[in-house]
């Protein structure tokens, strides 16, 4: 991460919000996906929805952790996750495989 990116992020939020993103694990590449995603970094935590492989992992994840879809399906029920993430990701960002939700 370059010192521009940091000196940047700090004049957009607060030195306390950009210490306490780089205080996490993998802080300084969590700071640079959230720049990248162009989340406010005031909202870091709330916007941040974790690491995943792809769009559809992280879809497919959410979907199940609301509740919407039981994980334990019928072998006979398929789900087009490719689809699904296209649409929902219109509410998502992503930047190097962290995902942010859009204000």
């Amino acid at each position: 991460m370059l010192y521009s990116q940091i000196k940047r992020a700090i004049k957009e939020s607060d030195v306390d919000t950009v210490r306490d993103i780089l205080s996490k694990k993998n802080g300084e590449e969590l700071l640079e996906a959230g720049i990248d995603a162009g989340i406010n970094l005031a909202d870091f935590d709330e916007a941040y929805q974790g690491e995943y492989s792809s769009d559809e992992d992280f879809v497919q994840e959410l979907v199940e952790s609301y509740g919407d879809i039981s994980k334990y399906l019928s072998s006979y029920i398929y789900i087009d996750w490719e689809r699904t993430a296209h649409d929902v990701m219109m509410d998502y960002s992503e930047s190097n495989g962290h995902y942010f939700r859009n204000p």
